[in-house]
Parts: structure tokens; sequence; C-alpha cells
């Protein structure tokens, strides 16, 4: 499978999830400003994004996986 096709896969998955569409995943992802798409979320799926976020094990986890490094490849273009 294609790091764009995985991509794409993770960011319908996020999108269903949280009900955010990809399209503003994505522009988030690159902008690095999330704070947007935390307001389309409902207050504990916020709570679950912040406290991966602001925990540094958990962020280093999560950036580890297979997911957001196929991720940070297509947007980063390498």
């Amino acid at each position: 499978m294609s790091d764009n096709k995985k991509v794409n896969e993770l960011l319908g998955e996020v999108s269903k999830k949280y009900g955010i569409s990809k399209e503003q995943l994505e522009s988030a992802a690159q902008s690095g400003n999330i704070e947007n798409l935390l307001k389309n979320t409902n207050p504990n799926q916020s709570k679950q994004i912040e406290s991966v976020l602001s925990d540094p094990e958990k962020a280093k986890k999560l950036l580890q996986s297979p997911q957001a490094q196929a991720l940070m490849k297509l947007l980063g273009g390498e």
C-alpha cells in the first residue's frame, strides 16, 4: 500500500471519528494550528487530543506509528 493511500485512509478514519473533514485535518497538519479543529470536537475528544499533544511520551509514541510517519512524509513532501 502506498504512503498516500495510507495517509488518505488515516485521514478518513480520523475524519469519521471526530466529525472533521479531511481537508480541515490536512490544513491543520500543514499549518500546525489545531485550535480550530478542537472547536469542532466534543469536549471529551478535545481533552483526549490535548492530552496526547501535551504529554511528550504519548506524543512520541503517536509520532512513531506507521500512520503518523506516512502522514509526516506526505506533508513534508519527502
